[in-house]
């Protein structure tokens, strides 16, 4: 298996990043008993995009 090209790389950094901020913003608008699933929304869509089938 080759490794990621950097572009690819950046990519998923710039990805996980804006999903770190959404989940902040959604938890600061919707308050602490939102957590849980604010985290676990952000995990999932996370992995879902990691997961996919690399790109030819």
């Amino acid at each position: 298996m080759s490794e990621a090209p950097i572009r690819d790389r950046v990519l998923d950094l710039v990805a996980l990043l804006l999903l770190i901020t959404l989940a902040a913003a959604v938890f600061l608008i919707a308050g602490s008993a939102a957590f849980t699933a604010v985290t676990s929304v952000g995990l999932g869509l996370f992995a879902t995009w990691r997961g996919r089938p690399p790109r030819p």
